[in-house]
């Protein structure tokens, strides 16, 4: 009963007493004010914590953008060594090829022989590396089409491993016999090698069949 008495003088109070019902409102609407505050206090905090995952991802951005900047010096680095050394290696392939023109003019007082080892000079003088002979047997016969000994001019320059047919007069058949010898000594070695020929004298047919392996030519004259 005393609960609903209170209730009831609460009532009467809120009817009949003026400043007891402006009290009353007063505090029923400062904890609406309160709710309110700490509702955007709230919304504020998740504000902050969107703007500092922002902040953090805009440092992502530009941390990421500074090392694109970093590799792309140095690619352009890189690519003007490689300009620099293509613009050395063409010419000391010019100079390689009037040398071969300067023997094939004078091929009718050399041997075979003489031939080779007079170009084997100019190689290791023009490209900087010694020319020695690969020998090996080829089991399954991937470059004669039967087990049979292979042997093949190889030089090794600057970790570059370059298969080099050296003869006075290029055929069809040593181009192709080249690029089997590759095979070879990818199959042996687990290394791709360069394949390169160095002649004076090359048929038609042989420059194209050249061309198709992507083997390079030093020569000057075609027959």
């Amino acid at each position: 009963m005393a609960e609903v008495e209170f209730k009831s003088r609460i009532l009467t109070l809120l009817e009949e007493d003026r400043e007891f019902r402006m009290s009353v409102a007063g505090l029923v609407g400062y904890k609406e004010v309160l709710d309110r505050l700490a509702e955007h206090d709230r919304k504020f905090d998740e504000i902050l914590a969107r703007q500092e995952e922002h902040d953090r991802r805009f440092d992502e951005i530009l941390a990421r953008l500074e090392e694109h900047d970093r590799k792309f010096d140095e690619i352009v680095t890189t690519l003007r060594e490689h300009s620099m050394r293509f613009e050395e290696n063409s010419k000391m392939f010019d100079a390689l090829d009037l040398k071969i023109q300067a023997l094939g003019s004078r091929w009718g007082i050399f041997s075979e022989q003489a031939f080779r080892e007079g170009m084997k000079n100019i190689v290791k003088q023009y490209f900087g590396g010694e020319v020695e002979r690969w020998i090996t047997d080829d089991e399954e016969g991937i470059v004669f089409g039967r087990p049979s000994k292979v042997e093949v001019d190889l030089i090794i320059k600057d970790g570059e491993h370059i298969l080099v047919e050296i003869k006075s007069n290029i055929h069809r058949s040593s181009v192709s016999q080249l690029w089997r010898e590759g095979l070879l000594y990818k199959k042996k070695k687990g290394i791709t090698p360069k394949l390169a020929i160095i002649s004076p004298f090359i048929e038609a047919d042989a420059k194209e069949e050249a061309e198709f392996y992507a083997i390079a030519l030093f020569t000057r004259t075609l027959v």
